[in-house]
């Protein structure tokens, strides 16, 4: 029996344009109906990363954190060129089910079309997919960023641990 591990890319960043160049890398690995989740605390770089994925993505420069609209939509296209919509939430200020059905949470997540982006996935953890990739962002110093980019531990992820493997060969060369 072959026991699948989970692969995992630790990185720093050095600027806000480091943070966006890592996010473009994961960019080029996504695919239509993936779920990517931004965690970390206020300030650690999110909505920038969120920024090089829709800008890689082609869905523009005007990406901002949707903290109070909750979603944003955004046309885009995968490397492959095919279309995709991007859904952007903020789940900041959310507080819990009656929130995430008020805004037809589970409509975003089942839209095979679409790649999803959370921050704040903690506020919804009972409603996320089993499928994701998760990426942990801490500030290290004013500028300089930890970002931590695995799959979920789902034995049914394997779009996402390929997703990450082909990350892993960008960045470091196939080194983990």
């Amino acid at each position: 029996m072959t026991v699948a591990h989970n692969p995992k890319v630790d990185l720093i960043a050095h600027s806000p344009e480091q943070t966006r160049a890592i996010a473009a890398q994961l960019a080029r690995q996504l695919s239509h109906g993936q779920t990517v989740l931004l965690n970390g605390p206020l300030g650690a770089g999110k909505t920038t990363f969120v920024q090089g994925l829709a800008r890689a993505l082609g869905a523009g420069e005007q990406v901002q954190s949707p903290t109070f609209t909750i979603v944003s939509e955004h046309d885009g296209q995968l490397a492959d060129g095919q279309p995709v919509r991007i859904y952007h939430m903020d789940l900041y200020r959310m507080s819990g089910p009656d929130d995430l059905d008020s805004i037809s949470f589970d409509d975003y997540l089942s839209d095979p079309e679409g790649i999803v982006i959370i921050e704040w996935p903690d506020r919804a953890v009972s409603r996320l997919p089993s499928e994701y990739i998760l990426v942990r962002m801490e500030n290290i110093a004013d500028t300089k960023r930890s970002i931590s980019i695995a799959p979920s531990a789902s034995r049914s992820a394997t779009r996402e641990r390929q997703a990450i493997e082909l990350l892993r060969k960008e960045v470091g060369g196939g080194r983990g």
